[in-house]
């Protein structure tokens, strides 16, 4: 998938299914927002509305992996993006994304052309969890990185894998069966 995209958009996908984050947080990020290791998440962008979060429990630290920091890094020089009030990901008219414009006009058009039309930025935050837990982290890590709590994380993000299913079948009948 990221071979297939440009450096804009592998940054956003990377930040969505690498650090679990939500498409609107994505594109209301400033460059004041990126500080190496970590990106500040204090507001976001929904429906056309900016939204600074009203209570200090919604407002959080995501942590961003080497390979992602390196390419915020070089799209931000690429960009020309120096004020610390830029937009880090900003439209024509210099103002932020929207998430349907962006999707519908950017991402889609390039996932569809390699047969992943389907694979929106939901299932991009799915798959940082279901990824994440295969990996071994844990659930209160998992759900401190995504902004939403434990429960969320493992009931409605996190997805088993065929081969976690099969282990925990085989590890029942080897219990129950000896």
């Amino acid at each position: 998938m990221l071979s297939a995209l440009a450096l804009r958009e592998q940054v956003i996908v990377r930040l969505a299914a690498l650090s679990g984050m939500r498409p609107g947080e994505i594109l209301a990020l400033k460059l004041r927002d990126f500080r190496g290791a970590e990106l500040v998440v204090e507001r976001r962008l929904y429906r056309f509305n900016l939204d600074v979060p009203k209570t200090s429990r919604s407002k959080r630290t995501v942590a961003l992996p080497k390979g992602t920091q390196q390419l915020l890094e070089l799209w931000i020089e690429r960009a020309f993006i120096s004020d610390p009030e830029q937009w880090l990901f900003p439209s024509e008219r210099l103002t932020p994304l929207t998430r349907d414009n962006y999707w519908n006009r950017q991402l889609k058009p390039k996932l569809e052309a390699i047969g992943l039309g389907w694979a929106t930025f939901q299932v991009m935050r799915r798959t940082y969890a279901t990824w994440s837990k295969q990996v071994g982290v844990d659930a209160h890590t998992r759900s401190a990185q995504m902004g939403n709590t434990v429960n969320v994380n493992e009931n409605e993000y996190a997805v088993a894998t065929f081969e976690q299913k099969l282990a925990a079948v085989e590890k029942l009948e080897t219990a129950v069966i000896q």
